[in-house]
């Protein structure tokens, strides 16, 4: 495997992310299931720093393995703040963003895993590959049988997410609406934080109506935006739920530290009455975000 992922004029810091893409890839490169390792480091430049993408290439037959371990994996082996975000909006991959800790600051990687032998495993554009098994030791880099990925992908996107799922879901979307906000990236930070309110609305869906929840009369609510004021409205918890959602949208994407604090609160204080045992279940993993993000 390769050491470094490029070489850096004499004198000059190396970004972050590119420590964090060395460390994830040395612990992956460890499994022979994973066949070759490709990282894209964030573009240089103060508008661009924070996230960066390694892609896994792992023989078919053991792509379900190292999906269902990598979370575990990344937060052991290199110290993720909070459990990996699983992105659902990636189509031909199995996709998860983690927050890791590098030097006093949080970097965004995401990890794209992608079974051998199939067109997504091409590098992607503006790639360097860290490792390469393909042909070593004569084991074949893809498995007999079917390209397991759509089967993976349309189970990963039925499975209904559980209230800390879509708490983690929603600290990694306002970590990547700060960074957007904050270089200026208006119109993608509007566009972000809409996910953001999204992600914390679905968590109270899950946690106050779907199922056993406690709103009577919710079946009147089907899903999305459509009758969600009214129905949050049927019960003392959910006029609070809806309270803080509401002052969350008006108070708009976060652009400083201080911003970001207030809305990092008020997404916790929210899902902590709509769903406590999450909140609970998290509560280390988030004071290490507040921690790194500089907001305690």
């Amino acid at each position: 495997m390769t050491p470094t992922l490029v070489s850096d004029p004499p004198g000059t810091a190396r970004p972050p992310a590119l420590a964090c893409l060395e460390r994830v890839a040395a612990a992956l490169g460890t499994s022979p299931e994973v066949r070759a390792l490709h990282a894209v480091p964030p573009q240089a430049g103060p508008r661009h720093d924070g996230e960066a993408l390694l892609q896994a290439v792992v023989r078919g037959d053991r792509l379900a393995d190292l999906w269902h371990v990598l979370d575990t994996l990344v937060q052991s082996e290199v110290g993720a703040v909070l459990p990996g975000w699983r992105d659902r909006s990636v189509p031909d991959a199995l996709e998860s963003v983690h927050l890791v800790p590098q030097d006093d600051h949080l970097v965004r990687l995401r990890v794209r895993t992608v079974a051998a032998g199939t067109p997504a495993a091409e590098p992607p554009d503006g790639s360097r590959t860290l490792l390469d098994r393909a042909g070593e030791d004569g084991a074949p880099d893809r498995a007999p049988g079917d390209d397991p990925l759509p089967a993976l992908l349309a189970a990963e996107r039925q499975r209904e997410r559980d209230p800390a799922e879509l708490l983690t879901e929603t600290l990694v979307r306002l970590h990547v609406v700060h960074t957007d906000a904050r270089a200026g990236r208006s119109l993608e930070a509007y566009g972000g934080f809409t996910l953001v309110c999204t992600a914390l609305r679905e968590l109270l869906r899950v946690s106050l109506i779907a199922g056993a929840g406690p709103a009577p009369r919710a079946e009147r609510y089907a899903a999305g935006w459509a009758g969600f004021d009214d129905t949050l409205a049927l019960t003392p918890i959910g006029r609070l739920c809806r309270g803080e959602l509401s002052a969350l949208v008006a108070a708009g994407p976060p652009v400083d530290n201080a911003a970001l604090a207030r809305a990092t609160e008020r997404v916790l204080r929210t899902a902590g009455r709509a769903a406590p045992a999450a909140v609970a279940s998290l509560a280390g993993p988030t004071d290490s975000y507040r921690r790194y993000l500089h907001l305690d």
